[in-house]
């Protein structure tokens, strides 16, 4: 199970990520504000009954994998739509001013909010958190297990200082993705030639 919990790009991420998946053979459900999906094949439109019927996928035999959107309002008004994950990602602390109903009224809120998808980490997975908000980074003690920082930004500070103390990056260098650890660094195709 992955989770990937903020508002900035997180329907786009999560198709990214079942994408992938699905491309390396495992049968793959996918809940995001796009709709429900087994595979390729959009199943349901994303309604009122999202948080039910994204549930639903998690009891789908024909998926291997599923990939949950997981947006402030959606874990405030119902929660997660599974006990644990294997990974978490985070892209950022906005949307604030949406949740007045749920007694949300100031930035600094979203922490307790977003780091739900955090706490449920496994102890052998991983939280994927985005190394440009401090905020974010500040999660990284919540999670039982790894923990990977994210930046565009090679030259941000928090990703050197986690590979400097044991952990794994990922960055963007001159168009190519980069994943540092501290054994050293793996550089990935170029991804402006697409």
């Amino acid at each position: 199970i992955v989770g990937v919990a903020g508002t900035r790009h997180t329907a786009l991420i999560a198709r990214a990520v079942a994408w992938l998946i699905h491309l390396s053979g495992k049968p793959t459900a996918l809940a995001c504000r796009d709709g429900l999906f087994l595979g390729s094949r959009r199943t349901e439109r994303a309604g009122k009954q999202f948080w039910d019927a994204s549930h639903r996928l998690l009891m789908n035999r024909e998926a291997q994998a599923a990939v949950f959107e997981n947006g402030p309002s959606l874990i405030l008004d119902d929660g997660l739509p599974y006990d644990r994950c294997h990974v978490g990602l985070v892209t950022d602390l906005d949307g604030w001013a949406d949740l007045a109903r749920h007694d949300v009224h100031e930035p600094a809120q979203m922490f307790k909010v977003l780091r739900t998808q955090v706490d449920v980490v496994l102890s052998d997975g991983v939280a994927v958190l985005n190394a440009a908000d401090s905020r974010i980074v500040e999660m990284a003690e919540l999670c039982d297990g790894e923990v990977v920082l994210y930046a565009a930004d090679p030259a941000n500070p928090a990703l050197a200082a986690h590979v400097a103390t044991g952990g794994r990056a990922v960055t963007l260098r001159h168009g190519h993705p980069v994943l540092m650890a501290p054994s050293g660094e793996q550089v990935g195709m170029d991804l402006v030639g697409l």
